[in-house]
């Protein structure tokens, strides 16, 4: 038997803990860290049967899990915490030995865990270099994942690929460049990383609710000729930017030739079926193929149903390829849909 740590964005671990009830048969979740992190146990499911699972079809809310290896009793001594975590570390001796393993360390709220993030990693490093392995940030061969929650502290051993993300569980952070227009534009950025659709492959892109300008300015960057749609200003920095285009109008009041996008982005904070409606009035704008980015509003009490419902609305007129709460998201998850022919 196999049980791993996941993770959610806070507030929605009860529906990615619903979803995977309704994958795994007989799957037993417990909360952890409350509305955020939790323990899955699957039974007999093998680990590469579960991971391949969930990777074909990634679950829309769940962030992030690692296999836990070993579990033992939290304290507060940091001596008894280091030795507890190298205790583990040595029996990964041959796995670790000529290998770039990533040292990730987090802990809930309430745990006595004596270390920060950093502390902890920097007392598991030395016994990683000792045993021949070479401790770092990115582009690891393994990841050695430690969890300190209120009574138990967890660690395992486990293939970037097999927690769904490489980074600290889930947590996709991108550096805070100087003039960025607004933080929305990482929600972009990560949607770029999460979809595998490189934004520089794209021509010309239809911004819906673009002010102040944070998605039209990563698009921008990329190389993309923008038409910006939104009756509020744009930021001041992008005021004559050669391939900018900003229409002052309600997105709904709009219409455009045939085929003039081949990327539709959308991130207005409107109720969801509102936005479907009018997203999917301009589906013929974008050329037969085309792809659109759509942030969907979260604003009922059931968001696994919600979800299912636009998702039936928005499959009249597109192909929705993938489902996903990012990590930039809060009360919402992002779409990526293609037109259908």
């Amino acid at each position: 038997m196999t049980d791993y740590i996941a993770t959610s964005n806070p507030g929605f671990a009860p529906y990615a803990m619903e979803e995977l009830r309704r994958r795994i048969p007989g799957a037993k979740l417990s909360g952890l860290a409350p509305g955020e992190t939790f323990r899955l146990s699957v039974g007999g499911l093998p680990n590469e049967e579960l991971i391949a699972s969930l990777r074909k079809e990634e679950p829309i809310f769940l962030r992030h899990l690692f296999p836990i290896g070993s579990e033992t009793d939290i304290s507060s001594d940091p001596e008894a915490t280091a030795a507890a975590m190298e205790s583990f570390v040595r029996t990964l001796a041959d796995q670790i030995a000529g290998r770039k393993i990533a040292i990730q360390v987090r802990k809930s709220q309430d745990s006595p865990f004596p270390f920060s993030s950093a502390e902890g990693r920097d007392a598991v490093a030395p016994v990683v270099r000792e045993l021949g392995g070479d401790p770092v940030a990115k582009d690891a061969h393994w990841i050695l994942s430690v969890y300190a929650a209120k009574k138990s502290l967890y660690i395992g051993l486990s293939e970037p690929k097999a927690n769904l993300s490489d980074w600290p569980g889930g947590a996709v952070r991108f550096r805070r460049e100087e003039g960025l227009i607004s933080r929305a534009a990482f929600k972009l950025l990560e949607a770029e990383r999460a979809f595998n659709l490189p934004l520089d492959g794209f021509v010309n892109a239809l911004d819906l609710g673009a002010a102040p300008g944070g998605w039209s300015s990563v698009l921008l960057e990329r190389g993309v000729k923008v038409t910006a749609v939104d009756p509020a200003e744009m930021h001041p920095s992008l005021e004559g930017h050669p391939r900018l285009r900003h229409l002052r109008n309600n997105a709904a009041e709009l219409s455009f030739a045939p085929g003039s996008f081949d990327l539709l982005v959308c991130d207005m904070s409107w109720d969801p079926h509102h936005t479907c409606r009018i997203v999917s009035e301009l589906a013929p704008a974008l050329t037969a193929g085309g792809k659109g980015i759509i942030t969907l509003k979260l604003m009922y009490k059931k968001p696994l149903q919600t979800i299912a419902d636009l998702t039936e609305e928005y499959s009249e007129a597109f192909d929705v390829l993938k489902v996903k709460q990012l990590f930039h998201n809060r009360e919402e998850v992002t779409l990526l849909v293609r037109r259908k022919p």
